[in-house]
């Protein structure tokens, strides 16, 4: 069934495009993201834009209402230079970047997003976290549109993918989570002191690979010399076990011209289906695949010479063919597919383009023929084009006009007609490659409703430690010095009230801190303990402030929920409780 915006190409945000398509209705998402670079990229347009190009683009815009850059600022998307650049900014800003609603959302809805994001703030930097929220409410988006089949493969680098690994898992859920793939994207050396770095990183979520012999490569000649080591009349073989683990009660365990499998724990395990099942139906023994018997199998394969007997005790073992083999499924390390050197017909010019051969292999392993493919970040149109080839649907999206001046020119260096004509002299492969443009006002009007979503963050058990830090433990302190303030935060006064404003007697929404900081070797014990509400444990981290000092600083800044801060408890009177409570279950345990 034909998609109504297959080969639509939007200039638009992408996360607007996202939230005007229907729940579960992409079968496949490759896209290729900024990383995070902090940087700007620039490129040269290989071969140089005409004139006739960048009129193009502005009549384009022009029908849309786009004059200049603020008409473009205006409408979400950007203004293409006037020169031959190609050119992103790879740079996160919170106040440039990311909206106020987007991480309110995050930390209503997916609160594990939320964390994450704020470890990346600790960890990194405040400029990874912005990225990871502008990725991360995309990320739902998509989410929502993939089919339940579907699959995801997110492009990135070591450091961004440090970051969207967990972000995605957070939101994915971690069992969607199929392979971290490694793409060699150059053989350059170097003579650096550090490691040299040669891969990009593709996450990919969802389901298995559905087309595994689409994708299969020749196998490594390496192996090939490895093991296949015997040769007879038919060619090339190496042996292959007739056995597998585990007993059985059935044919499978009885003894076979000697052999007992048994012995050892083992069965027969005589192929009946699969590959190479199917070829020796073909072309050794027709009706192979309908002989029920196990030991029938075996009988049938020794007289077709299909059994090698090792010398050790002569144990027979399948012959497996080189003859046979349909190749092996890449590993979830790709050195075989080529990074664009500087004569590739594919250039374009940008900086992070990657090969139509990339999303070749992502197309082919994770969609069927009609399936429909989104590429959300479209600049290079490698996906697109690697749709068409395949015959897949597709919808791109990207912010500037120029994708498709790029767009135009990839599908033209493949022989693809575009808007009912092409340039060159060779026909068209498929003439019907109508690509139709659409601006951000003409976003689709979405057919169904938001699915009513939020994750909740899954009860953690507490921590066990080898050696722990008190013989009390936390939540015990928690209680205990909660219970001398009258379930009253030491810092500020919060408490849990109910509507009527009686407080509810319970650990839920306190922080344990110290009263003298660890950084000036404050004690773990509970005499240097003290209940705080989050928002002032969190704005304290880890300064060198004891709790009288920043129990003053929250008062000076008119944060206190009590009257004074002599409402508060008494730390001096607190501290000898806590001594004397300690030194009480320290008697109980016999210390």
């Amino acid at each position: 069934m034909d998609h109504p915006l297959n080969r639509n190409l939007f200039i638009a945000d992408n996360l607007n495009l996202r939230r005007r398509l229907d729940n579960e209705s992409v079968d496949l998402i490759c896209i290729d993201p900024p990383f995070s670079k902090n940087q700007t990229f620039t490129g040269t347009l290989k071969p140089p834009l005409t004139s006739g190009e960048r009129d193009l683009e502005r009549e384009t815009m022009a029908g849309w209402g786009v004059y200049s850059p603020a008409d473009a600022a205006r409408a979400g998307i950007e203004w293409p230079d006037a020169d031959n650049r190609a050119r992103f900014s790879d740079m996160w800003r919170w106040e440039n970047d990311v909206r106020e609603d987007w991480m309110q959302l995050i930390e209503d809805d997916f609160p594990a997003l939320a964390k994450v994001i704020d470890a990346a703030r600790y960890a990194h930097s405040e400029g990874m976290a912005a990225y990871l929220c502008y990725m991360g409410i995309r990320i739902i988006e998509m989410r929502r549109i993939l089919k339940t089949s579907g699959s995801i493969y997110l492009h990135c680098d070591a450091t961004a993918g440090a970051y969207l690994k967990p972000a995605m898992d957070a939101i994915l859920g971690v069992e969607k989570f199929k392979a971290d793939i490694k793409w060699r994207r150059t053989s350059d050396h170097s003579d650096s002191r550090s490691y040299r770095n040669v891969t990009d990183y593709i996450l990919f979520y969802g389901n298995d690979i559905i087309n595994l012999d689409a994708i299969r490569a020749p196998l490594n000649q390496e192996y090939v010399k490895s093991h296949y080591r015997y040769t007879d009349k038919r060619g090339v073989y190496r042996d292959d076990s007739l056995t597998g683990p585990g007993l059985s009660d059935g044919e499978s365990g009885n003894p076979w011209r000697g052999s007992n499998p048994g012995l050892v724990g083992h069965h027969w395990a005589v192929p009946k289906t699969g590959k190479y099942a199917s070829w020796i139906d073909a072309n050794i023994v027709p009706g192979y695949q309908d002989i029920a018997s196990v030991l029938e199998r075996l009988e049938v394969l020794d007289q077709a010479d299909l059994i090698h007997y090792t010398q050790a005790g002569g144990i027979p073992a399948l012959k497996r063919y080189l003859d046979s083999s349909q190749g092996q499924v890449p590993t979830n390390v790709w050195d075989d597919i080529s990074p664009l050197n500087s004569q590739s017909k594919e250039r374009t010019g940008y900086p992070t383009q990657k090969p139509v051969a990339l999303a070749e292999r992502i197309v082919l392993a994770s969609s069927n023929p009609r399936d429909v493919v989104l590429d959300c970040f479209a600049g290079c149109a490698y996906v697109p084009v690697a749709a068409e080839r395949n015959g897949r649907q597709w919808i791109a999206c990207d912010l500037s006009p120029r994708a498709l001046t790029v767009l135009r020119r990839q599908f033209a260096k493949f022989r693809y007609a575009v808007d009912r004509g092409q340039s060159g002299a060779q026909p068209a492969l498929i003439t019907n490659a109508n690509v139709v443009t659409r601006s951000p006002y003409d976003l689709p009007e979405r057919l169904d409703r938001d699915p009513l979503e939020r994750q909740d963050i899954r009860e953690l058990p507490e921590r066990k430690y080898k050696v722990p830090s008190s013989i009390i433990p936390e939540r015990d302190m928690l209680e205990y010095l909660l219970g001398l303030s009258g379930y009253m935060a030491w810092c500020c006064g919060f408490a849990n009230r109910r509507p009527n404003g009686v407080v509810v007697e319970t650990v839920n929404n306190f922080h344990l801190d110290h009263i003298d900081p660890k950084s000036k070797d404050g004690s773990n014990q509970i005499w240097n303990r003290a209940p705080l509400c989050p928002a002032h444990n969190v704005r304290k981290n880890n300064r060198r402030v004891h709790l009288a000092d920043y129990r003053q600083e929250i008062a000076d800044a008119g944060e206190m929920l009590v009257d004074s801060i002599g409402d508060l408890i008494n730390l001096a009177w607190a501290q000898q409780q806590a001594v004397d409570y300690y030194a009480a279950v320290r008697g109980r345990m016999g210390g």
